[in-house]
Order: structure tokens, then sequence, then C-alpha cells
């Protein structure tokens, strides 16, 4: 969606992957669907947190500029609930890197 972010002092322009939140929530939507139905990313759903790493390859879908996505669930009552979903890796990505130079 390519907002600015300030990184040690400095604005920095993320590239625009997504046109609009819809947009992005449609992508996590379909990674997550498509990544339950096969058993290597569903069988780590046991009682407890998961924190799901989804190779976009794994799963057919393309995105520029982002090649994984994770998602962080929380188990709690009996049930799932997502914490968070990210894109992971990609040229699109920043990484923050601690005591290599920070923001990479």
């Amino acid at each position: 969606m390519g907002q600015k972010i300030v990184v040690n002092g400095q604005a920095k322009q993320l590239p625009k992957v997504f046109r609009d939140e819809r947009e992005l929530r449609e992508f996590l939507d379909e990674v997550l669907e498509r990544a339950l139905k096969k058993e290597k990313y569903a069988k780590k759903f046991k009682e407890g947190s998961v924190t799901l790493t989804v190779e976009l390859s794994d799963v057919g879908i393309y995105k520029q500029g982002i090649t994984s996505v994770e998602f962080a669930f929380e188990y709690k009552n009996g049930v799932y609930y997502l914490k968070t979903a990210y894109p992971k890796k990609g040229w699109a990505v920043e990484t923050y890197i601690p005591g290599r130079g920070g923001w990479q």
C-alpha cells in the first residue's frame, strides 16, 4: 500500500504491492486457504500457538515482491485466533537484522 515509515530517523517509502486493505485481506485469505489444504502446513495445528510461514510457490500464488507470508495464531479455549499476518520475504519486504546494520 506504499506507506512511509520512519527507520532510525529516516523516512522510507515502502513499495506499493497492494492497492488497498481489501486487496491485502483477499490475498492473505487466499494464501491461508490454499496452505491449509496442504498437509505440510495443516499438520502444524495442534493445541498451542502456531507460527506458520507459507512459501507462496508452495501454494501456487505469485505476488510481485513477496515470496513468503507468516501467520501467527494463538490457541485459546479450544479455538485458534489469528494474531498477525505479514509478508516475510521478498524484494518488497523490509527486514530488520539486529547487529548487522539494522534495516536492510
